[in-house]
């Protein structure tokens, strides 16, 4: 089925977004007292700090507070996996960036000039910028850059590699993407007159955020408050604290709120990036296409701090397990490392997507070794339905992965697009297959809750502790709602990311839609009859005979009592009802392995290649995908597309490269993310066998998109012009030169 958003789907959240109204946490000019702050940031890569002197900022115009190190009433580190990563260094920068000292002025103009006479000495040091070489470098942190090691493996591989008769070994890297948010990172701190401090800040979880804030500021955790506002872009970029300690530090020191925005060029120079991958991959089959053997050595770069790294690094092998497919045996590692190329942690994927990139090209290498149609190589190695995973765990499809591979098969983009001889632009279709696990996985505390009341004013409100940034999640509550209850959206109020709030969890993972629909699925029927036990005492009519409906209750079609009415003659203080749940993980197991809760993506997509240039155009992007039950048609469609832009980007044109520690672009003018010019004809269609008594008949879709985009575009570019691409994002000038190469060998 091809999934299409109809005239007048769109909610009031999402046409504020597009019509520009809807306001974020740095649109906050208006509270009274307000004051600017701005952080100063090392000139260098690595270097010891010997002298931060702020005498002469301190006595500067309109300058309300200068802090460093020294200032941090409680703990100097914060990070969501290993606390390494200092709010304000002491004596010892790691990355062009570090964060060394803040200044809140009245205008930012005036913050901005106080940086500017701070003075600083450094003791510049030796900087690991090659991630290959630094466990032979002197250590960041500890006692050796290696962050993190791990392998997953099944069987022998050596005697499978023995038995096999096509083995393909291939280098594959992937950059540093840059997350290009609309709204860069930034909020507001605000002093709440009992030592405690209320932030409104665009972040992916507050009560997380809340949690290592209140170590931060040394404050308990009820003074802390996070309001996780609406956000112009996340990706997993805010999912670690940006501004939120610097911003908290000068509150209180000034008694004042104080605002913290970063500018397009500090963002692109400090923001958290997409791990870049270098791995090496050797797989091979039988005569019969049957996959027998799969090795992986792959090495990520985590920059100067570990932030989410270990976390994606166990994804990125669980992906490099290739999942969807029978493999006999497989030995797969990976190293994360430390080194000074700024910070790489959460992004959209997740380790997934690069693995995923790496995995379906060796598929398409061992089929052309075969002289055997790749999608028939899939095929005959796709797992069944009721299979265990790639680990030997339990895993819940929502279709059988055939019938997603039979779909990408009927695509019409297979149909040639035409043919002259000697023509500029050469053309060409490929396809690759990705999974994607719901949930933070591997037995990680997992879980998420939700409430439902009805305010003094009549509304059904819905409280989830999730962040809202353009996910559309709000929208798809109040459709769950809406079919929940009988009433319309007129009659609810969604209420997102308040760390005073109920406990959602991260907003990460793909985790929230799952969360949502079960803790809905449990509150409404009980909330459904705390409303009819108070209608019932007001009207005297039958309890079991009333229902919710669009603006209050109903007996026989006919309204008998309004929401309005039940709130102000009831007691709405009676009628709120919490829940909690822990994410669905497989039954019987005591020790979880990787997720449970699977979904799937088949890209079919077609390309133009300039032969005078090498320039690489997608042309159309036909996704197929088996997630589930679609809640709200237009997010849907959204996350596909938009995920599958941000893997074009990855795929053609975005990198983040450095030299000696230094980032070679800072604006978006240097680094190129596609544009509205640059984006394809999209289909999205949706095969969904979930029986109607399923228990999790929803996924969410937010990363799904971007899983298998590269491996496709690549794909599509071996088909028009016979080279394989094995470096993203792919180089006009490899192309060109190898297009040239070839042209020379057939004249």
């Amino acid at each position: 089925m091809e999934l299409k958003a109809q005239p007048g789907m769109a909610g009031t959240g999402v046409l504020q977004r597009i019509g520009g109204r809807l306001g974020y946490a740095t649109d906050q000019q208006h509270i009274p007292g307000l004051l600017h702050g701005a952080i100063l940031r090392s000139r260098y890569a690595h270097a010891r700090l010997l002298r931060v002197d702020t005498t002469r900022a301190r006595s500067m115009p309109g300058v309300r507070a200068v802090v460093t190190a020294e200032d941090v009433p409680g703990l100097n580190r914060f990070g969501i996996v290993v606390r390494d990563q200092p709010v304000l260094c002491e004596d010892r920068v790691r990355y062009e960036g570090d964060a060394i000292a803040a200044a809140a002025a009245d205008s930012l103009e005036q913050a901005r000039a106080a940086l500017e006479v701070i003075d600083v000495d450094y003791d510049p040091l030796s900087v690991v910028d090659q991630a290959e070489m630094a466990e032979q470098m002197a250590p960041l942190h500890g006692e050796s850059n290696l962050l993190a090691r791990d392998s997953l493996t099944r069987g022998d591989s050596e005697a499978a590699f023995a038995r096999c008769a096509v083995i393909v070994e291939h280098h594959y890297q992937t950059p540093r993407q840059m997350h290009a948010f609309m709204e860069t990172e930034g909020g507001v701190a605000i002093p709440d007159n009992n030592g405690g401090v209320v932030f409104r800040v665009g972040c992916q979880s507050g009560h997380r955020d809340a949690e290592q804030l209140a170590d931060i500021l040394g404050l308990k955790l009820s003074q802390v408050t996070v309001e996780a506002t609406p956000t112009g872009g996340a990706f997993g970029g805010k999912d670690e604290l940006t501004i939120q300690p610097v911003a908290g530090i000068l509150a209180l020191q000034t008694g004042l709120p104080v605002l913290v925005h970063l500018d397009r060029f500090e963002s692109c120079r400090v923001g958290i990036k997409r791990h870049p991958v270098s791995v090496v991959m050797t797989t091979g089959c039988d005569s019969q296409g049957r996959i027998l053997a799969h090795r992986v050595d792959a090495l990520l770069d985590t920059g100067a701090y570990a932030s989410l790294g270990p976390a994606v690094l166990e994804n990125f092998l669980d992906h490099a397990t290739a999942p969807l497919y029978r493999i006999e045996a497989y030995s797969v590692t990976g190293r994360l490392v430390y080194t000074n190329n700024g910070v790489s942690g959460a992004f959209r994927g997740f380790g997934g997507n690069q693995a995923t990139f790496a995995v379906e090209s060796q598929l398409d290498a061992l089929a052309e070794k075969l002289t055997m149609c790749p999608l028939e190589f899939r095929r005959i190695n796709l797992r069944t339905a009721d299979e265990p995973g790639s680990r030997g765990q339990p895993v819940r499809w929502t279709a059988p992965p055939t019938e997603v591979l039979a779909a990408a098969a009927a695509s019409p983009l297979w149909v040639p697009a035409g043919a002259a001889a000697r023509r500029r632009w050469l053309t060409g279709t490929g396809m690759a297959m990705g999974a994607q696990g719901n949930g933070l996985g591997d037995g990680l505390p997992d879980s998420g809750g939700g409430r439902v009341s009805l305010t003094a004013e009549g509304r059904i409100r819905l409280e989830f502790g999730f962040a809202d940034y353009g996910q559309n999640l709000a929208e798809a509550i109040v459709c769950l709602v809406c079919e929940g209850l009988g009433c319309t959206a007129c009659d609810i109020d969604v209420v997102l990311g308040n760390s005073r709030g109920p406990d959602s969890g991260p907003t990460s993972a793909s985790r929230s839609s799952v969360l949502v629909h079960g803790v809905l699925a449990n509150i409404l029927p009980r909330w459904k009859n705390l409303v009819r036990d108070q209608a019932r005492s007001l009207t005297n009519l039958p309890r079991d005979e009333l229902d919710c409906g669009p603006g209050g209750l109903f007996l026989d079609g006919r309204q008998v009592l309004s929401y309005q009415e039940l709130a102000e003659k009831g007691q709405p203080a009676e009628m709120v009802v919490d829940s909690s749940q822990a994410f669905p993980v497989a039954p019987g197991q005591d020790q979880p392995v990787g997720r449970y809760l699977q979904l799937q993506i088949a890209t079919v997509a077609r390309v133009a290649v300039d032969r005078l240039t090498g320039r690489v155009r997608v042309t159309d992007l036909h996704h197929i995908t088996a997630a589930g039950r679609v809640i709200y048609p237009p997010g849907y469609l959204g996350q596909i597309e938009g995920a599958a832009m941000m893997g074009l980007g990855m795929t053609l044109t975005e990198d983040m490269p450095t030299l000696e520690g230094r980032y070679l672009a800072d604006n978006l003018d240097q680094y190129m993310i596609p544009t509205m010019h640059d984006a394809p004809d999209q289909r999205v269609d949706v095969l969904d066998n979930t029986p109607t008594t399923d228990s999790f008949p929803v996924r969410g879709v937010g990363e799904l998109g971007i899983e298998a985009v590269a491996p496709a575009i690549c794909s599509a570019i071996e088909a028009a012009t016979g080279i394989r691409v094995q470096r993203l994002p792919v180089d006009p000038g490899y192309l060109l030169s190898a297009l040239c190469a070839q042209e020379e060998n057939f004249s």
